[in-house]
């Protein structure tokens, strides 16, 4: 029996979605951390780190899925599936010169955040219905509701940055 017969396509395709999380994942440790450097505001600042920290903890639940499974498959060869990395853009925001970004700015970056949230989302869900591997399916389950409450999160952010130009941020729970 090969690992092909013996679900070893299941154990690839887990794998290329657990590497392709894991690039999105550091994608928005990227984003948050940079994002928070340049917010004037201390409440948005501590909001994004604190939303880079959660992608840093899902980028090591991601991980450690991925070690579960090369216990028993090779899958150093298995490359992140295309399709859920194009989900990262090219470019979100430019830092400006002085490293502090205008209200318009942080909307704007703010928009794009919540476009990569959407497509985290749709990525984590799609991807949970393809794995048969029960662990990895219930991994990537958590994060697609994971990304939801930070996509809520952004938007009621972005509403009030719109409306009265505040951050909400996370109460009690910010930087820790």
């Amino acid at each position: 029996m090969t690992d092909k017969d013996s679900g070893g396509f299941d154990i690839e395709l887990s794998a290329a979605v657990l590497k392709s999380g894991v690039e999105i994942e550091k994608f928005g440790i990227d984003f948050y951390t940079h994002l928070s450097k340049c917010v004037r505001d201390e409440t948005g600042a501590a909001l994004l780190r604190s939303l880079a920290g959660d992608e840093k903890y899902h980028k090591e639940m991601l991980e450690k899925e991925l070690s579960r499974l090369a216990k028993s498959y090779n899958v150093d060869g298995v490359e992140p599936l295309e399709e859920y990395v194009g989900v990262i853009p090219d470019k979100v925001f430019m830092p400006p010169p002085n490293g502090c970004l205008t209200l318009s700015d942080t909307i704007s970056a703010l928009e794009k955040g919540i476009q990569v949230e959407i497509n985290s989302i749709k990525m984590y869900d799609e991807a949970a219905e393809k794995v048969q591997e029960k662990k990895v399916r219930g991994t990537l389950q958590a994060l697609g509701k994971w990304e939801v409450k930070h996509r809520e999160l952004l938007e009621e952010n972005l509403r009030l940055l719109r409306s009265e130009g505040v951050w909400y941020g996370y109460g009690p729970i910010l930087d820790g």
